[in-house]
């Protein structure tokens, strides 16, 4: 912490200070809610080894998790992943990390850069230990009835992303994060969001700067991620393909199928639909797309989220579009699926690759995108913006 300038290091006190606060007020009087979700006995084994959980300590039981596991697909194939979700810590989530999203001119520079080099931080095993007297708010049982506790951070605490993202920008030694003397070299630019690193600039700048970055990272203990990709000129950085060939950014493959698999409109529920215009709104920065033109999508979808917050409907109510908004909603779907965008400067079509047929310049018109460079912790009795997340507000696991 010592190389984090004094304005980073205020903002990780203040995001730091979430995790050691319990999820029930002083006066409350009711107690925290186990959940039925267990670990696994094969599981506890080796999460004790790895040393992620240990067993409870004499202190009351403050707060309870969700204990899950995911199977991500990463390059190198399949993983598995466990996850422990604050039960009430989670139930609201006004602390969320949000990006803004701001002019795609504040997006696109590193992808004029000859190459560049795409890092991430294992998010699970970051080794952020959790200070001995918030660990009895992190608990959960194994199948065998023993009470255990969390030693570390783990996915899934509302105050994760914030403090993943300080921690990677540290490690990446970003100018605006770390003093100057350690900071970046002004020949490479890098972005950082949450446990994603990218270095852009000459091929020679970005791979010496790559290494001084896993120096960084093995100087603190950090794991990085198998998804390294060294001096490339094609890559997916957060849902979007990057070409530094051809200058061009577009919607990943992956993003793509993701839409394409979501469910009719008109058969959502609201949970289902804050997904899907979350998405939708992310690929339209992305497209610039003028969102005016889908305002009643937009209003009929605010309206509903509105509806859940206020305790008028549930989650898994059904979200009952208008068919005004449902055909806006299935028109921009069909943009999603067909669209790339590119900077103006890209090469004329006859050089463009089989990839870019439904190429679209950018010919002065103002888009959008969500850009990775700012971090703005909202108010704690405020919530986050609407829209600023590709990912649901609210998840219930168990």
């Amino acid at each position: 912490m010592s190389r984090l300038n004094p304005a980073t290091l205020e903002r990780l006190m203040q995001v730091w200070g979430l995790v050691g606060r319990s999820p029930f007020p002083p006066s409350s009087s009711g107690k925290a809610r186990e959940g039925s979700r267990r670990i696994p006995v094969y599981d506890a084994r080796s999460l004790r080894k790895a040393g992620i959980i240990e067993d409870a300590s004499s202190t009351i039981t403050g707060g309870w998790i969700v204990p899950f596991s995911v199977v991500e697909e990463k390059a190198t194939g399949s993983r598995r992943r466990w996850i422990a979700w604050p039960r009430d810590k989670n139930r609201d989530d006004p602390s969320e990390a949000n990006f803004p999203l701001l002019r795609i001119s504040h997006y696109l520079p590193p992808v004029i850069a000859e190459t560049a080099s795409c890092l991430d931080v294992k998010a699970s095993f970051s080794k952020v230990a959790l200070p001995r007297e918030t660990r009895h708010l992190f608990r959960c049982r194994v199948e065998d009835g023993t009470l255990v506790e969390l030693t570390r951070l783990q996915m899934g605490h509302k105050a994760g992303p914030a403090i993943l993202q300080i921690i990677a920008s540290a490690i990446a030694a970003v100018t605006t994060v770390v003093h100057r003397l350690w900071a970046a070299p002004p020949l490479v630019r890098v972005d950082v969001r949450v446990d994603n690193i990218r270095i852009a600039g000459s091929k020679s700048d970005a791979t010496l700067w790559e290494a001084q970055v896993l120096r960084n990272a093995d100087g603190r203990r950090a794991t990085m991620g198998e998804d390294r990709e060294s001096g490339t000129t094609q890559y997916t950085f957060l849902g979007a393909q990057f070409d530094h060939t051809y200058q061009a950014v577009s919607l990943s493959e992956k993003f793509v199928r993701s839409v394409r698999a979501m469910p009719a409109l008109n058969s959502l529920t609201i949970a289902e639909m804050e997904v899907t215009a979350s998405r939708f709104l992310y690929a339209a920065a992305t497209l610039g797309t003028r969102l005016c033109a889908h305002h009643a999508f937009i209003e009929a979808a605010r309206r509903r989220l509105s509806a859940v917050n206020r305790g008028i409907a549930l989650e898994t109510s059904p979200a009952n579009l208008p068919p005004a908004a449902v055909g806006l909603g299935e028109r921009l779907r069909h943009m999603i699926e067909k669209m790339i965008v590119s900077e103006s400067s890209s090469p004329p079509k006859s050089h463009q690759p089989p990839s870019s047929r439904m190429h679209r310049s950018r010919d002065g018109a103002p888009f959008l995108f969500q850009t990775p460079a700012t971090l703005e912790l909202p108010d704690e009795n405020r919530r986050g913006s609407l829209f600023l997340s590709c990912r649901p507000r609210h998840a219930r696991y168990a």
